[in-house]
């Protein structure tokens, strides 16, 4: 299996409000391959709030409805702190590039950014061959939790 030629899919969540309302999606991919969640993109169109913890993107191996962190594929979310979300006067987010310029992020593989905690996580582990996983858009928590936007998750696969 030759890791060079991997063929990269993305799947798209259509706009909606997921800063208040938690939403995943099942996916299967391709049959006989295993797979890199390489970056994700969220196009906000409404400012993300959670005065608790901001909304987010995770990608694992069951549907998720907080944020813990259990055997993910993958995490972005959507904020400057834990507690400040990010704005759509800022859109596209997208994960790969905060790994890539920001000061705190972990300068490697697999890319990350600890700003603060767990803020993006990309390519924390593969995603097994003929397994399903999960991409699920987390609501933020605290105040009132909003914010709208398309996101788009790239995963890898050979």
């Amino acid at each position: 299996m030759s890791y060079d030629n991997g063929v990269t899919e993305t799947y798209v969540f259509p706009s909606s409000a997921f800063g208040a309302t938690t939403e995943s999606r099942k996916i299967l991919g391709p049959k006989g391959k295993k797979g890199l969640v390489r970056d994700i993109r969220t196009y906000i169109t409404a400012d993300m709030v959670g005065t608790t913890t901001v909304p987010e993107v995770n990608v694992g191996t069951a549907a998720s409805d907080s944020g813990a962190i259990v055997a993910e594929y993958a995490r972005h979310r959507l904020g400057t702190t834990a507690i400040l979300g990010n704005t759509a006067a800022g859109t596209p987010y997208r994960a790969r590039a905060l790994t890539a310029t920001a000061q705190n992020n972990t300068g490697g593989i697999p890319p990350a950014l600890s700003d603060f905690t767990a803020h993006v996580l990309l390519e924390t582990a593969y995603i097994p061959a003929d397994t399903a996983f999960f991409i699920s858009r987390i609501k933020g928590v605290g105040g009132t939790p909003a914010g709208t936007g398309i996101t788009e998750v790239d995963v890898q696969w050979w």
